[in-house]
This record gives C-alpha cells, sequence and structure tokens, in this order.
C-alpha cells in the first residue's frame, strides 16, 4: 500500500464511518460501501439521493440498511465513494475539509478532501476498495460479493479493463472463495429475469430515434426507469452511442453509453455530459464509455442536446473497427 492508502485504512480502522453514496447509486458505489461496512464493521452507509436497482438488491442480499441521513455527525469519519465534489456526488452537506474520497473518475480538480485516491485508470470503485482494505489474504464471503459485483459491473462483465482488473478480481475471488458463478447467478441472472427491466429495453427500442454520422449511428429513447438497461439494448441493436432519458415531474435523468469504438475514437461521455452540465444546468459526469446526467427540467430537451453534442463530436471520426 502507498502513504494515501495506509492513511485510509488507519482512519477507516478508527472509525465510525458514514459512507456517502452519490446519486441513484449504481453496483460499483453500492458494492464498495457494502465492503467498507462489512470489513471495518463500524459503518454505516448514507444514501441521500436514491439507489439504483441492483444497488438496492445487493444490500437487500446482505441485510445492510442504508439510511437517507446521518443522524449525528460528532465523530464520525465521512467517506465519499465514487464521487469527489459535490457536482459527482450529486447532493451538498458533506464536509469535504475532513472527508475520505476513494473516487476512480477523472480528477476534476475540485476535491478539496485532505485524504483521497483517485485514480482513473482503475475500472471500478471497488477496486480501489479492495486496496484500501489491504488486499486481504482472507475476507467474508458477503465482502467479495459486495466488491465482485460492483467490479463487474462498471467493467461490463469484465469486458473492459486490463491486467490489473483481472489480478485484482482474481485475488477478492480466491480471498473470499467464491466463483465467477457465483456472481454471476446473484446478479446477471436476476437481472435478466427481471420483467420490469425487460419491459424497459424493448420500450427503449420500440421509442428510439437514430441519426447516422458517416459510419456512425447515435440513438436515443426515453423510458420510465432503468435508463441504462435501455442503453445498452440501442447499442445492441448496432448503436455506437446510445442516451436513455426518464422524466419524473419536473425532474430529469439520463443516461449515456457509448462502445469502445466510439471511446477509442475520443468520445468521453463523462466530460461531454459534465460539460453540458455546466452550461444547461444539472449534474453530469462519468467515464469515457459510460455517464449520466440529471436535473431540472424537461428530458426530451436535455436529450436532443446530448445527442447532437455526441454528433459533433464524430463528426470526421474513422471507425475503425479493428481497434475494438
Amino acid at each position: 500500500m502507498n502513504g494515501e492508502t495506509i492513511n485510509i485504512n488507519a482512519a477507516l480502522a478508527r472509525g465510525p464511518n458514514a459512507f456517502y453514496l452519490h446519486s441513484n447509486a449504481d453496483l460499483d458505489c453500492v458494492g464498495s460501501a457494502a465492503a467498507l461496512s462489512l470489513y471495518f464493521n463500524n459503518a454505516t452507509i448514507i444514501a441521500p439521493s436514491g439507489i439504483s436497482h441492483l444497488g438496492k438488491r445487493l444490500l437487500e442480499n446482505l441485510k445492510i440498511q442504508a439510511e437517507e441521513q446521518l443522524m449525528s455527525q460528532e465523530g464520525t469519519q465521512q467517506v465519499v465513494l465514487d464521487a469527489q465534489d459535490d457536482s459527482s456526488i450529486g447532493y451538498s452537506g458533506i464536509d469535504w475539509a475532513r472527508a475520505i474520497v476513494i473516487d476512480h473518475h477523472r480528477n476534476s480538480g475540485r476535491c478539496k478532501a485532505p485524504v483521497a485516491i483517485i485514480d482513473e485508470t482503475a475500472t471500478s470503485c471497488c477496486e480501489l476498495v479492495w486496496e484500501a482494505i489491504g488486499r486481504p489474504e482472507k475476507v467474508d464471503r458477503n465482502v467479495g460479493m459486495s466488491l465482485m459485483a460492483g467490479l463487474i459491473a462498471d467493467t461490463g462483465h469484465l469486458k473492459r479493463g486490463g491486467w490489473k482488473t483481472l489480478e485484482a478480481a482474481s485475488e477478492i475471488l480466491k480471498s473470499s472463495g467464491l466463483s465467477l458463478e457465483d456472481i454471476q447467478t446473484a446478479f446477471e441472472s436476476a437481472d435478466d429475469q427481471d420483467m420490469s427491466r425487460r419491459i424497459s429495453r424493448l420500450k427503449g427500442a420500440q421509442r428510439m430515434k437514430f441519426e447516422r454520422i458517416g459510419e456512425w449511428i447515435v440513438a436515443v429513447t426515453e423510458t420510465g426507469a432503468f435508463e441504462a438497461a435501455a442503453c445498452h439494448a440501442l447499442l445492441s441493436l448496432g448503436a455506437d452511442v446510445a442516451f436513455a432519458a426518464s422524466q419524473k415531474e419536473e425532474d430529469f435523468r439520463i443516461t449515456g453509453r457509448a462502445n469502445r469504438l466510439a471511446t477509442n475514437a475520443g468520445i468521453h461521455l463523462g466530460e461531454m455530459l459534465n460539460r453540458i452540465a455546466c452550461e444547461c444546468g444539472g449534474e453530469g459526469g462519468g467515464h469515457d464509455g459510460a455517464a449520466g446526467i440529471s436535473g431540472h427540467g424537461d428530458a426530451e430537451a436535455f436529450l436532443g442536446i446530448c445527442s447532437q453534442t455526441a454528433v459533433s463530436a464524430l463528426k470526421g471520426k474513422t471507425r475503425e473497427i479493428s481497434s475494438e
């Protein structure tokens, strides 16, 4: 462990800790918090702005309760996972001057935490959490399940990432006594069988609109929920970049996904959606191939902005199939 990781490990061991999840926390964020809370056993998970469908399922399986707010902050260490500032976490209220940050997104330069691990070369936050707990030789199966669930989710079922990702996965599996089949059975199969998610994919395809830019295709759709599932459906149908939006009263949420050909050509959805949020309002960010934006306004209007921004970014780019 490097110096910063040792400092974080020592602070978490002292506790008590409050692990803060970003808005609509995904499986990587939730898995990171669950693993840390189980490993150090002196923690509360705080989710002021919601948890994703699969994140909720993980916590239910582990019998872990997340709270909307911390009842008493006195003496509690605030730990922010999978985010590094107010913009990326999606709400205010973190005392950044005394917080710990563990995040694998691109460094925004706005992180004010005195102790932080921010490593954009990591394909998941769970990999950094594995480092933070010291890569122990033996961990509880539920700790391993939490880490592997997040790692698998953020790497597209191990399709993305390099040797470091596979090394971390191998170590976690060995340490916890789990197999990939254990993880896939718990999450991938249940995901495929979920009726609401299946219908969301079909509705996303039914309502799809797309634009062709040379050899590229940018597709958009509107759906009531499960935006990520709808995006994956559009990519599987042939889109290179896909955006799916949902409207909840006056608020909207848009998820974006890009295939490896698009990211190899220079598309970075996280930077794109963050820039749109800064210019038009809302909170946006993420990775090159997976990102999101949310805020107050008309989903259809923001969906059009996202689409045209991606179209402009792809104009003149060569679609090199051999690079995927």
